[in-house]
């Protein structure tokens, strides 16, 4: 189970860094790998709701911390930074949980989930 941060000013900040830093190796062109679970959920968004692809990066692109559920190890320690979010994705505006990490020593950016969320998300940081 992944840990949900309190709100603090400074797991805010640890938060907005993810983002940043995803944004950064982004718009420098790495690719977000999905894996095969997050391929098949996919496909399933774009049966039912035309979903695509870069519907998928487009939500990843525009998160906020207000966005953020749970994740990501404080300490530093992790080989892989992983954080969970809800948002909006696709013109129809389908709230999804959107579950990736980023690499630590590396650029990779691997995509885990993308589904309609099985239970309501409750988000921190939201005011």
């Amino acid at each position: 189970m992944m840990t949900e941060l309190p709100y603090t000013d400074s797991n805010v900040a640890l938060i907005q860094d993810f983002l940043d830093e995803t944004r950064r190796r982004i718009s420098a062109g790495v690719e977000v790998t999905f894996t095969n679970k997050a391929n098949l959920e996919l496909q399933s968004l774009a049966l039912t709701y035309d979903i695509e692809t870069d519907d998928i990066i487009n939500a990843i692109v525009n998160l906020s911390t207000e966005n953020y559920y749970r994740g990501i190890d404080p300490s530093g320690n992790a080989d892989f930074n992983v954080c969970a979010f809800c948002t909006k994705v696709g013109e129809a505006n389908i709230e999804i949980y959107l579950k990736y990490g980023l690499e630590a020593a590396g650029l990779q950016i691997l995509l885990f989930s993308n589904h309609i969320p099985n239970h309501p998300m409750i988000q921190p940081f939201k005011n």
